[in-house]
């Protein structure tokens, strides 16, 4: 699919690239609600969200921080992924799409051992179990505390 063509969440024409160059130049507060906006809006994700995972991967290798938000992220358009009535990774960018999942499995693995945010504990969570194939799991790490409680009945 060229990139022209990728759809955001909204079914628009969106590049995720230039936002995810400004958040990698540290401009991530500027960026952030524009790439939850476009790439994971209430539980829809289009191509232009499965392109940003190859992308968003490639920043995380060479941040020093984690990111709460990427990670959130990446594990919230694989939520959408799996989530009935969207599209499937377009042919063309699965490889890329399923590699980058390879990739984020140890820097997260990295990360969570050194995290002291609570928000990044939870997005490495989720990315690890999303990686390992427990997409429950991951939903469950994604929530907040008080969601978590809730659901427990405790």
């Amino acid at each position: 699919m060229p990139d022209d063509l990728w759809l955001s969440a909204h079914a628009e024409p969106y590049d995720p690239r230039p936002a995810i160059a400004a958040w990698r130049a540290g401009q991530a507060g500027d960026v952030a609600h524009e790439l939850w906006d476009k790439l994971y809006h209430q539980g829809t994700v289009n191509s232009a969200s499965y392109a940003a995972v190859s992308e968003i991967v490639a920043m995380m290798q060479g941040q020093v921080e984690p990111d709460w938000n990427a990670y959130s992220l990446l594990a919230s358009i694989e939520d959408g992924r799996l989530a009935e009535g969207n599209p499937p990774v377009p042919v063309d960018l699965k490889q890329h799409y399923e590699q980058a999942w390879a990739t984020v499995f140890p820097i997260a693995l990295r990360d969570l051992e050194e995290a002291k945010d609570d928000l990044v504990d939870r997005g490495a969570l989720a990315v690890i179990a999303h990686a390992k194939g427990q997409h429950t799991l991951a939903a469950i790490a994604l929530c907040t505390e008080d969601e978590q409680v809730e659901m427990l009945g405790r």
